[in-house]
């Protein structure tokens, strides 16, 4: 007798019973796993410490995409004033951002906030032609 622990609106479906853990796809693809009552329990918390680190992640994406745009807020603020406090902003952010819990995927949101911003400037600079 196995018990579905999981199933969703696709057709996949993840049951454990008599020491095996099976994954089936709507396909009607299937494995199974032999897994002992330590070996599931081990699972069981790898998969619920996988998911709070996910759901970490995501709120440290959102915290670094808040601080990119903050950041391009600021930059557009101080246009025209010296490069100094640019400089300085850019920093203070990256420290910021440095400081955040799960700082690659802060990092992530950050990039994400700024990167076309930045790909459109660099598109816009001026074009010099090169001396020989």
């Amino acid at each position: 007798m196995s018990t579905t622990i999981y199933t969703d609106n696709h057709g996949r479906e993840i049951a454990v019973g008599k020491g095996v853990l099976t994954a089936s796809a709507s396909t009607g693809a299937a494995f199974a796993i032999p897994l002992d009552a330590d070996q599931l329990a081990a699972l069981g918390a790898a998969l619920i410490e996988r998911s709070i680190a996910e759901k970490h992640g995501a709120e440290s994406e959102r915290a670094g995409a808040a601080m990119g745009y903050d950041l391009l807020d600021e930059l557009l603020a101080l246009r025209g004033r010296p490069q100094a406090e640019a400089f300085r902003a850019v920093r203070d952010k990256l420290f910021a951002l440095s400081k955040l819990e799960h700082a690659d995927s802060a990092a992530g949101g950050f990039a994400a906030a700024i990167v076309s911003v930045l790909e459109v400037g660099i598109a816009n600079l001026p074009k010099f032609e090169e001396v020989q």
